[in-house]
């Protein structure tokens, strides 16, 4: 639904008296949803989607995860409305569940970065001279990401811990119970895994294109 704004202090004043009686009303949407009113919960969001989506943007600036995190915000406000206390207070509410996935979301991307970052040092990725530097991260993060999920759990887990949980060789060691040597060979056989997975994921792209 658009609505229209009259841009004149008539409307102001208006809004003004109503307030209010809005905000009564969005206590009792917020009460009835919390007793389980899914219409009252739409409602809810929908008076709050302008606001909540600004307050995302602020918080990524990544306009391709906007979509993702609001469906997140969605997911959890559906499965928490019911723990609600305090019905006038679900804006507030409301707010502290979006910076929760917005912090969670920049955890992910940091995560995401230093993989990508370490990798790239110790690993010598196909180049792509072709793609813009930032599209060219991107897919390479995705790439990785992809390989890593591919990797037997053995050279997986070690990855993890080295390039995620930042592990010396030696509190990987005895993080698993394995000998320092075999450390080092399946860190080296994983990175290889790697580098064989996205260069022939990029080379199958190539083949698409």
């Amino acid at each position: 639904m658009v609505y229209e704004y009259p841009a004149d202090n008539v409307y102001i004043s208006r809004m003004m008296t109503k307030m209010p009686h809005t905000i009564e009303n969005e206590s009792m949407l917020a009460l009835a949803a919390s007793n389980g009113d899914r219409a009252a919960l739409e409602k809810l969001l929908q008076r709050n989607w302008m606001w909540l989506k600004g307050m995302v943007i602020a918080g990524i600036y990544r306009f391709d995860a906007i979509d993702d995190i609001l469906q997140e915000i969605c997911i959890k406000v559906i499965d928490k409305i019911d723990t609600l206390k305090e019905p006038e207070r679900f804006k507030p509410w409301l707010a502290t569940i979006a910076r929760r996935e917005i912090v969670n979301f920049r955890r992910e991307q940091k995560k995401q970065t230093q993989l990508l970052n370490q990798v790239q040092q110790e690993v010598e990725l196909p180049d792509r001279p072709s793609l813009n530097q930032e599209h060219w991260t991107q897919e390479t993060c995705e790439s990785i990401l992809d390989a890593l999920k591919r990797l037997p759990e053995k050279y997986r887990e070690v990855f993890v811990l080295k390039y995620i949980k930042d592990y010396s060789y030696a509190e990987i060691a005895e993080a698993l119970d394995i000998p320092f040597t075999t450390v080092q060979i399946r860190l080296t056989r994983s990175r290889r895994m790697i580098y064989d997975i996205v260069k022939e994921r990029m080379r199958n792209r190539n083949n698409h294109r």
